[in-house]
């Protein structure tokens, strides 16, 4: 089978590696569609380790990775297996890890408590992202929003998802903030009660007279995290790896606002993704700026860092 790996900073190969055996715990799914974890693939394919770690990335990656968010169909199963049937469609819920296979791949094999079944409401492109979804969901599960004005700083797929899940939750207002009109275009389309580029201090000063009763930074950047912080009276969740240093000062304490402690996702976050998609209020294909085979991984990546894309969607072709 083929799969895509990253040799070098910047260069990308089709490779031929056998299909994966499966253990009696394991399902074999034939890849239909592996979405970009945006900030992880670029840093990879730019040469650059997502955790700051000295001496990472180390190349040759692994065939398939950093892909770990995909669809696909059941077309194996082990001995001991008992949720999944051959046929069934099913998403990725947990990564594989950065010493496996990724999932930019024809076939993976994966244990049967790390897949979950796609409802028949959602396309094999929207499901790719469920692992995303899940894992925001459960970021948000601390919170109670209901009734409150809320906002999501950094419009990437994270901060879209979030949006979407916020108004489900039930939050009064949901603005969109973020510095490329673009993505506050796309917000608006997807449903933010209102839109505000950081950019500019006359839509700032909307946040500035009526704080934020909670807020969700998913820009992975210090400055967004900030935003957050300064214009909120109240929790201020932190999706994804910050990069820089924000500041938390006696102010803040004295405005009530705080950082609350993340959970790990669980059944009932996937559960909640699952019904929303289905009750309309969650559109994760929207938000796709290309749909490429794995020869073009290099044309996606590319389009993510010049900001044309917030996920890019490939299939093994």
């Amino acid at each position: 089978m083929k799969g895509i790996q990253i040799v070098a900073p910047r260069t990308a190969k089709i490779v031929d590696v056998p299909i994966p055996d499966i253990a009696d715990n394991e399902v074999l799914v034939k890849v239909k569609a592996c979405v970009t974890c945006a900030h992880w693939d670029m840093t990879i394919y730019r040469g650059v380790d997502i955790f700051e770690r000295p001496g990472y990335p180390k190349y040759p990656i692994p065939v398939g990775y950093p892909g770990h968010e995909m669809s696909g169909e059941v077309v194996k199963i082990g001995s001991a297996v008992t949720k999944f049937a051959v046929g069934d469609r099913v998403a990725s819920v947990v990564t594989g890890g950065e010493h496996a296979m990724g999932f930019y791949v024809e076939y993976i094999n994966r244990p049967e408590d790390t897949i979950a079944k796609v409802p028949d409401c959602v396309s094999d492109d929207a499901a790719a992202s469920l692992e995303m979804a899940r894992y925001v969901a459960s970021h948000l599960s601390v919170l109670d929003v209901r009734g409150l004005r809320t906002a999501v700083v950094g419009l990437g797929a994270a901060g879209l998802i979030a949006m979407q899940e916020l108004k489900a939750m039930g939050a009064a207002e949901v603005l969109a903030i973020d510095v490329l009109d673009e993505r506050l275009a796309l917000a608006r389309e997807l449903g933010a009660s209102g839109t505000i580029n950081s950019r500019k201090p006359e839509e700032l000063q909307q946040i500035k007279d009526r704080p934020l009763q909670a807020s969700v930074d998913a820009t992975g950047a210090a400055p967004g995290l900030q935003v957050a912080l300064d214009h909120t009276r109240g929790p201020v969740v932190m999706y994804g790896v910050v990069h820089g240093d924000a500041v938390i000062s006696t102010r803040h304490w004295y405005s009530g606002t705080y950082i609350p402690k993340r959970k790990q996702p669980d059944a009932q976050d996937t559960a909640f993704v699952q019904a929303i998609w289905c009750r309309g209020q969650l559109d994760t294909e929207k938000f796709l700026g290309a749909r490429l085979p794995f020869e073009e991984y290099g044309k996606g990546i590319e389009m993510l860092m010049d900001k044309q894309a917030v996920r890019v969607l490939y299939y093994p072709g």
